[in-house]
């Protein structure tokens, strides 16, 4: 007979430390803890909070987590520099919204077919 599955609960010291690899992540495509909150919506001393090791709440561990994903995914295809205007431009894909406004509305999946969508090079 099989044992029942069982679900990981992240403990508070393990989501700490996914928060500041999220940080490391995102801070090689947006430069500082202001652009990062201004990305997130939250303040820059918070941001700050958390590189020092304060833990998120589960809603900014997620958007940490999916703007990390967004960063890594626009590295690939974009310089550094440019990373940080993509997120906070107008997106055609987005019609005309800011990724960084869906990624602030926990609207993930939208932000990356976004960059699928740059990355093939589909107009809208």
């Amino acid at each position: 007979m099989s044992q029942p599955a069982t679900t990981a609960i992240e403990t508070p010291d393990r989501r700490t430390a996914r928060a500041q690899s999220h940080l490391k992540t995102i801070r090689a495509g947006v430069g500082s803890n202001r652009a990062v909150a201004a990305v997130l919506g939250v303040s820059h001393s918070q941001v700050t909070r958390w590189r020092q090791g304060q833990r998120p709440d589960r809603a900014n561990a997620d958007r940490l987590a999916g703007l990390a994903l967004v960063v890594e995914m626009l590295l690939r295809w974009l310089d550094a520099d440019l990373v940080e205007e993509w997120l906070t431009g107008a997106n055609a894909h987005l019609d005309g919204a800011t990724p960084s406004y869906f990624i602030r509305h926990s609207r993930l999946a939208e932000v990356v077919g976004a960059v699928e969508a740059m990355k093939t090079g589909v107009f809208a």
